[in-house]
């Protein structure tokens, strides 16, 4: 029992402790809303207020004044004292331990603080913001006033700079006074904001006015003076072309000239309405179009400088690459007396002859057309130039051509060169077998030499036939080289296994009389060697040896190149 009433005591302990936290926390939370509540009542409102007075207190101005006003009396008078009851019902629900009730009634105050607040702020901003308006308009007024004054003494000064667009801009400057009499009539009546529309609307189109003041007499000029001088310009330098013999019929200056003046007259007309940008990117564009004519025609004084030029020396190429042609057609007839030439490689010939032939006549309906003096210069440049391509492609073709020509006498000397060296090689095959003075040479390995013999005089014939069919040649030269290395590469195999047999034997003797198998395989080998089969006496050899002596093998060629190092 005693344990229980000492649990009931705590748990009572807890609750008592946890009910006076609670309680603290949620005074705390009503004081704060209190001194919220009396900082919203002290923002200096009334005082923002007083500063609306002191302007024109009429129209626009005496509405927001009295919205502003009724708000804030709203506000203090209503809105900030059921707060205060509210925070009075809190303290009174905390009192009765209505917890849940007080917290949601403070949730409430503080939402309806926010609001205030917010609404506080709101008249205060507005508040600032007429009044700023009213500041900026008196500045911002006098300095567009100052600008308005300095365009019109400009315009009245210069007119005759402005030419087509003087009267508009004598009404966009009209339009913009009766604009300064509208923000007065506004601004008298107490309507600050919509006065500040009117200074920020003409500002923007007195900017305008300044800047395309600024632009006109330059564009006048350019539509007056500056673009139809060019054009003068450019239609003398045509015509003295023409007098001098150009083709210029295709550039058709007197219609592009034509359409020029016509563009002129729009861009005027643009400037007379004050069209300004159009006016700019159409004055831009003619400026371009006519360097595009000027150097259309001067494209064509580089094509006649060019085609003077390089006539004499393109005729002078052509000419020498027929006679280098000419010396190649005796040259083929002459190889071919000796060689065989595919024919992959004579259609080849045949299509450069064609190909400079056609170059030839290509070029003399240049020439004729030149002196018919009906076609453009920029026209014959283009096609001289790929004339000149043409052979100058046609040149290495026909190097390369002459080349192969040459080629085949330094093959056909390589090609007896090599002939020789596998003649050595092969001698000296046959040296190496007469000096290692074996018992004889295995079936095999004669027919393997003859074959190699005979593919030696296969070559030699080939290189006697006339004409001389070189790839032929290179193929049998090929055949041949494979067989005769193989023939060398076996021979000295042979010898090295005849060698090591004799080592093998020689070393196995001592084996012989304890071991009747080693004697047997060694009998064998012996008959093998002495009928030419080195490589099976070898095999046979070694296979006896090494059921005696695990390794021997290893051992007997150890020694066998130690003797040949003494001998080297």
């Amino acid at each position: 029992m005693m344990e229980i009433a000492v649990i009931v005591l705590l748990l009572l302990g807890g609750v008592m402790i946890y009910n006076h936290v609670y309680r603290k926390k949620m005074y705390s939370e009503i004081d704060r809303l209190e001194a919220w509540k009396i900082s919203i009542m002290n923002r200096p409102v009334p005082d923002e207020l007083s500063k609306v007075k002191q302007l024109n207190m009429t129209g626009e101005t005496e509405q927001l004044f009295e919205k502003w006003r009724q708000k804030w009396d709203d506000l203090v008078a209503v809105k900030l004292p059921d707060v205060e009851e509210k925070l009075f019902d809190t303290e009174e629900l905390l009192d009765k331990y209505r917890y849940a009730k007080a917290k949601a009634v403070l949730r409430e105050i503080d939402q309806l603080l926010r609001q205030a607040e917010e609404e506080v702020q709101l008249i205060i901003d507005e508040v600032h913001e007429l009044i700023g308006s009213e500041e900026q308009n008196r500045t911002e007024i006098e300095e567009l006033r100052t600008m308005y004054r300095e365009a019109k003494k400009t315009l009245l000064a210069y007119r005759y700079t402005f030419g087509v667009a003087a009267a508009k801009l004598d009404e966009k400057l009209e339009e913009i006074e009766s604009k300064f009499k509208q923000f007065e009539e506004l601004t008298a009546s107490g309507n600050y904001l919509a006065a500040r529309e009117i200074v920020l609307s003409s500002k923007g189109e007195l900017n305008k006015v300044t800047e395309m003041m600024s632009d006109i007499p330059e564009l006048l000029t350019e539509c007056q003076t500056t673009i139809p001088a060019q054009l003068e310009e450019l239609y003398d330098g045509y015509k003295e072309m023409k007098q001098e013999g150009y083709i210029l019929d295709h550039l058709q200056i007197d219609r592009e000239i034509v359409q020029k003046r016509e563009k002129i007259e729009q861009c005027m007309q643009m400037i007379g309405d004050l069209q300004v940008e159009e006016a700019k990117q159409g004055i831009t564009e003619i400026k371009e179009e006519i360097d595009t004519l000027y150097d259309l025609l001067e494209k064509e004084v580089i094509s006649h400088h060019y085609i003077k030029t390089e006539m004499s020396r393109i005729e002078e190429m052509l000419n020498e690459l027929n006679e280098e042609a000419k010396e190649t057609s005796e040259e083929t007839l002459f190889v071919q007396q000796s060689y065989r030439l595919s024919t992959k490689d004579l259609e080849k010939y045949r299509s450069i002859e064609k190909q400079i032939h056609q170059l030839m006549k290509r070029f003399e309906i240049i020439q004729a057309r030149i002196l018919e003096a009906k076609t453009a210069h920029s026209l014959l440049k283009e096609e001289l130039e790929q004339l000149l391509a043409q052979i100058e492609m046609m040149k290495e073709e026909h190097e390369e051509f002459r080349k192969m020509l040459q080629t085949l006498r330094k093959d056909e000397l390589v090609a007896r060169e090599k002939l020789d060296e596998m003649k050595k090689k092969l001698s000296e095959a046959m040296r190496l077998v007469q000096k290692s003075r074996l018992p004889g040479l295995p079936k095999s390995y004669e027919l393997q030499l003859s074959e190699a013999k005979d593919s030696l005089m296969k070559v030699a014939v080939r290189l006697e036939e006339k004409p001389l069919n070189m790839s032929a040649v290179h193929q049998a030269l090929e055949e041949s080289g494979n067989m005769v290395q193989r023939v060398y590469e076996r021979t000295v195999e042979m010898i090295e296994q005849a060698s090591l047999v004799e080592k093998v034997i020689q070393y196995g003797n001592r084996y012989r009389r304890r071991y009747p198998s080693v004697k047997e395989g060694l009998e064998e080998a012996e008959f093998l060697f002495r009928h030419y089969d080195y490589e099976q006496a070898l095999e046979q050899a070694v296979a006896a040896l090494e059921k005696v002596e695990p390794g021997a093998l290893q051992r007997i060629q150890q020694i066998f190149r130690d003797e040949r190092s003494k001998e080297e």
